[in-house]
């Protein structure tokens, strides 16, 4: 069959034979092309042979005296390619796509090519392709795993002599088996201590399972922990379904929040860490299964004074607390807010894809007068909230005003120390945020020395201030001039 001439050369730029040889008759492919009537101008022998179809069944005639070409028809029609469609052909299907032919921005035909000759290929292709993205996943998850593996201690970030002595300690029962307890406020990093040791230990290569004692209601911790046999309740899964501790069988468990375990579940995690064995529930007539796990546990709790108060078992505080680590919150260790705020800029930075890379001394030294409360959080929290703020207003550095714009005012303003003194602006009796603030502060530091006859070591503990942060507002207000002058 031959294409009309007024296609010839504007179809395949005068090389049809040749083109035809090496392209167009793929025995793997079949191929037909429609004129702009809809007229079928050209098929390959591939398309015959598939379809059991004569050349003068095809030859020249419309696509729909053929078969339904509502695809190519549609293509013709509207210029909009048509991908990956199922269609039929005496009885047998194809996979194709169809393409419009435009020259000088005008429709002139349509050519379709079969992705796959049969559906059977199609779907072994789709069984290829879904092993072949189970082994990503699965590739993936080992250089996440590995990522870990490198990372144990070293997120740890800190030089405070406290915290240094608590990160020495876990990394010295890390390759144990001992039960560890760990206390703290919440956002001092105890999830962070948890995976370190586990990521440090003999049991690094297995599950680190966390469950949160406290987000999962009273009715199903028991089966989240320990799992339930099929038929143990309606809605339960074909089959059962392991426990948290079952997962973590050979590696960690760590029990967050701990203190708000209820106390019918306290009982239940007593045997467990006694006996080393569970019962799924619905379990009644098979044996204990043997379970191999370290268990973590954490609490921001006093749980002596929940044992005092009746909220907690003794025994139970007695099995967990064989290695106990407590955390200092971020206030008791505010000299490692310069490091820490420096990791965490690199870090922020990266996840936002911002440039924010430093943070003038006089914006830090507002960082050593919060008293955080959310500790290491909150201050992650509040660096990200500064660096958007200084993103969005086009600066390369934090500066105190970004500070003083986002952070809790009450916590930095002494109001016992309330000093009057006007803006500079024409018309304004009251001082701008920023005076205010600098006169509260050195008010307050004036008093402080005053009181404490000059000695800045006790004027930096009784403000719960680093002693390079006082020196620096000293010199920053003047107080030093001051002191000079003193009789």
């Amino acid at each position: 069959m031959m294409i009309p001439p007024k296609y010839k050369y504007e179809l395949i730029g005068g090389y049809f034979d040749d083109a035809k040889k090496y392209v167009l008759e793929d025995p793997n492919q079949a191929i037909i092309v429609l004129d702009e009537k809809g007229r079928i101008a050209y098929f390959n022998n591939t398309f015959l042979r598939h379809q059991g179809l004569q050349r003068k069944d095809v030859e020249g005639r419309f696509i729909d005296d053929v078969y339904v070409g509502g695809r190519m028809l549609k293509v013709l029609k509207s210029g909009i390619p048509e991908k990956g469609y199922v269609f039929m052909v005496n009885g047998r299907h194809f996979i194709a796509s169809s393409y419009p032919i435009i020259l000088n921005n005008r429709i002139i035909g349509v050519i379709g090519r079969s992705i796959f000759l049969e559906t059977e290929d199609a779907i072994e292709f789709v069984k290829m392709m879904n092993k072949f993205e189970e082994e990503l996943n699965a590739t993936k998850e080992k250089v996440r795993k590995q990522d870990e593996l490198f990372s144990g201690f070293d997120k740890l970030i800190g030089n405070n002599p406290d915290f240094l002595r608590i990160k020495d300690l876990a990394q010295t029962v890390a390759n144990t088996d001992s039960t560890i307890l760990i206390t703290g406020e919440s956002g001092t990093g105890k999830d962070l201590f948890a995976k370190a040791i586990h990521y440090s230990s003999k049991r690094k290569v297995n599950n680190f399972i966390r469950i949160n004692c406290a987000a999962i209601p009273e009715q199903l911790l028991e089966s989240e922990l320990f799992g339930y046999n099929e038929g143990t309740f309606t809605g339960a899964l074909k089959g059962g379904k392991k426990g948290k501790i079952e997962l973590a069988d050979k590696g960690t468990i760590f029990l967050d929040e701990i203190g708000e375990m209820p106390l019918s579940m306290q009982a239940k995690l007593l045997v467990f860490l006694q006996e080393k064995e569970i019962e799924p529930l619905g379990s009644q007539f098979s044996q204990p299964r043997k379970i191999d796990v370290r268990v973590i546990a954490a609490t921001n709790q006093d749980l002596e004074k929940r044992i005092a108060e009746g909220h907690f078992r003794q025994d139970l505080y007695f099995r967990l607390n064989v290695i106990k680590l407590s955390l200092p919150p971020l206030r008791k260790r505010k000299d490692d807010i310069a490091l820490l705020t420096g990791e965490l800029f690199k870090k922020i930075n990266r996840r936002l894809e911002t440039s924010i890379n430093s943070i003038e001394p006089e914006a830090i030294n507002l960082f050593y007068d919060y008293d955080w409360l959310g500790n290491v959080r909150e201050l992650e929290n509040f660096i990200e909230k500064t660096i958007v703020v200084a993103s969005m207003e086009g600066y390369t550095s934090i500066k105190a005003e970004h500070i003083l714009k986002l952070i809790n005012k009450q916590t930095l303003i002494p109001t016992a120390y309330l000093e009057v003194e006007t803006s500079s602006q024409a018309g304004c009796n009251l001082p701008t945020m920023k005076t205010y603030l600098n006169l509260c502060e050195k008010r307050l530091i004036r008093e402080a020395l005053k009181d404490m006859k000059g000695d800045k070591s006790a004027v930096a503990k009784a403000l719960d201030i680093h002693i390079s942060a006082l020196y620096k507002k000293i010199n920053k207000y003047g107080l030093n001039k001051e002191e000079s002058r003193s009789p």
